[in-house]
């Protein structure tokens, strides 16, 4: 098809209009949410922080999932009911929220053990802490873990992403490694895009409860931005060969574990992730939520804080093993 001059000026005309839209849209964006932590200066790079909670209490590092920010805690009902008995650590990782992370550059499971080591270094002087790890970020806590056995205490996982099954990439994750489709994605075409994707993969995380307009207005704002677009595509890419390379280390976890899980989990289905997990970690309980889905930390924050609090009990470290997981 053979356009006429007309219609390429029409063209031209319109991907100019959705360039500039985008880019005023993102500013607004960035002066809606500005950093609500500060930016500690790492050897990797600049990496945002929020902190709170109770600065004497055991500290509980707060670990987002793909698509994710910090910020994400702090305005969940979670942050809230764990603020009087914890101290709260929760980073934007590599290319979310605050913490950038040039385009091209990796985004692996790798590099955010890599820089959550170094975030520890910064704030918590060597002291061993709970990791709760949300989706992707339970896959962050358990690498971390592995790599790091002496540095944590126990491991608190929500909604885990654990095994390489069949789905976890999508054809989308590729666009941004073609040059001419990534300029149309991140410049022209993500404000409706970004909308669709959130109203979809929002109602399936939050599924079956509806999605509360405070997380939606936050990840319209947060996942249209193009460094994030960037971070999602590479570990959405490099996920499940990742997985597949940590999957032999879970056996040798000797690490406290409470799993949680909803049934109706659209994302990271139970029978896939959070049921194998918890039997293939030596010392893990699993917990089951028949009317949750992907978001418990929004829609199940008191049953959250329970597998917290459980794993923050001292009594427990006297025991070899947590309760068997359910079947």
């Amino acid at each position: 098809m053979i356009l006429t001059m007309r219609q390429r000026l029409l063209l031209a005309a319109a991907v100019g209009l959705g360039a500039l839209l985008t880019h005023v849209r993102t500013r607004q964006n960035e002066g809606r949410y500005p950093p609500h932590g500060r930016i500690l200066r790492l050897p990797d790079g600049p990496t945002h922080v929020i902190e709170g909670g109770s600065p004497g209490g055991p500290p509980l590092v707060l670990i987002h999932g793909s698509d994710g920010v910090a910020l994400d805690w702090p305005i969940s009902p979670l942050w809230a009911h764990l603020s009087g008995h914890t101290r709260l650590i929760a980073p934007d990782r590599p290319g979310h929220g605050h913490t950038p992370a040039p385009a091209g550059s990796p985004v692996t499971v790798e590099v955010n053990v890599r820089r959550l080591r170094q975030v520890l270094d910064a704030l918590a002087s060597g002291e061993p802490v709970t990791l709760l790890g949300h989706s992707y970020g339970a896959a962050v806590a358990l690498a971390f873990a592995a790599a790091h056995p002496e540095r944590v205490r126990a491991l608190v996982l929500i909604a885990p992403t654990a095994f390489p099954a069949p789905g976890l990439t999508r054809p989308l994750a590729y666009v941004p490694l073609v040059p001419v489709l990534e300029t149309l994605l991140t410049r022209v075409l993500l404000l409706p895009l970004g909308r669709l994707v959130a109203r979809i993969e929002g109602a399936r995380a939050f599924y079956p409860q509806p999605v509360p307009p405070a997380w939606h207005a936050m990840m319209l704002a947060f996942s249209r931005r193009r460094a994030q677009v960037h971070a999602l595509a590479w570990e959405n890419r490099t996920l499940p060969r990742e997985l597949a390379r940590l999957v032999p280390a879970y056996s040798g976890l000797r690490v406290p574990a409470v799993i949680l899980a909803g049934v109706h989990d659209r994302l990271a289905p139970v029978q896939v992730h959070a049921v194998p997990l918890a039997a293939a970690l030596p010392q893990a309980e699993l917990r089951l939520l028949p009317d949750g889905g992907h978001q418990l930390h929004w829609t199940h924050p008191k049953e959250v804080v329970r597998g917290v609090d459980a794993l923050l009990d001292e009594s427990l470290f006297e025991l070899p093993l947590v309760s068997p997981p359910a079947r």
